[in-house]
């Protein structure tokens, strides 16, 4: 009688468990809020706000201001001249340098008894949300004219005005930030305090005119207040930039 023997092979054809690793966010999105610098006549009252992303090892700074010609601006009786006036050429200045920016920005107010202080308020995103800040500001550039091209930055005109309630550079700003961070100055109304910024004769001047004190964050101070609570987004990063004495 021969010997049958069977052999059995068994194969486990079940995906091995899958490992979940939490995603984390890689890419940074930092609002600078820039204090107001400098006395008498060096003196510019109104602050600055601007975007910084950290992308894959590049900065992206953008600075919208009016650092082009300024335009006269009459509000009934008076007229806004000069760094006194709202309304200006609407230049925005991309860096590709944080640190050349903030050195700039430390600078302003130098030999007066006021320089400039900026708050940094830094949260984590994911490159799919800063390239939607990127692609924001890409699309300004579209109809934009290049005005200068510096080591550490281009400045372009874009092809709307500066103006004090929008768009300005806190407005701006916010506008770009909502793109990857929604939420952000949801609140923003309950910190809108125009009386404790403007100087003595723009309150005037707007008394005088045709608009009204907007209802949104339009004012550096004003959002600086904001950031400071954050009621509506938590801060990841902190920090603050002046010239050292």
């Amino acid at each position: 009688m021969g010997n049958n023997s069977t052999t059995s092979t068994t194969t486990n054809t079940a995906n091995p468990p899958t490992q979940k690793v939490p995603l984390k966010p890689e890419a940074e999105l930092h609002l600078l809020v820039g204090s107001a610098y400098g006395e008498g006549d060096r003196e510019s009252p109104y602050g600055h706000t601007a975007v910084y992303i950290k992308l894959k090892g590049k900065d992206y700074i953008y600075d919208f201001g009016r650092y082009g010609k300024t335009k006269p601006e009459s509000f009934g009786i008076f007229t806004l001249e000069g760094a006194n006036s709202p309304r200006g050429e609407g230049i925005l200045r991309i860096w590709s340098s944080f640190d050349a920016y903030i050195a700039d920005e430390n600078s302003q107010g130098k030999g007066t008894s006021k320089t400039r202080t900026t708050h940094a308020y830094g949260y984590r995103i994911f490159d799919s949300q800063a390239m939607l800040v990127l692609n924001y500001y890409n699309n300004l550039l579209k109809t934009a004219t290049l005005r200068r091209n510096e080591k550490y930055y281009k400045s372009y005109a874009l092809s709307q005005d500066y103006f004090a309630l929008a768009p300005n550079c806190t407005t701006q700003s916010l506008e770009a930030t909502k793109k990857a961070i929604p939420s952000m100055a949801k609140s923003g109304h309950m910190f809108v305090n125009a009386e404790k910024v403007l100087p003595t004769t723009v309150k005037l001047a707007f008394k005088a005119s045709k608009y009204e004190m907007p209802k949104y964050l339009f004012l550096p101070d004003n959002l600086n207040d904001y950031l400071m609570k954050s009621p509506d987004v938590k801060v990841d990063i902190k920090n603050t930039y002046h010239l050292k004495k």
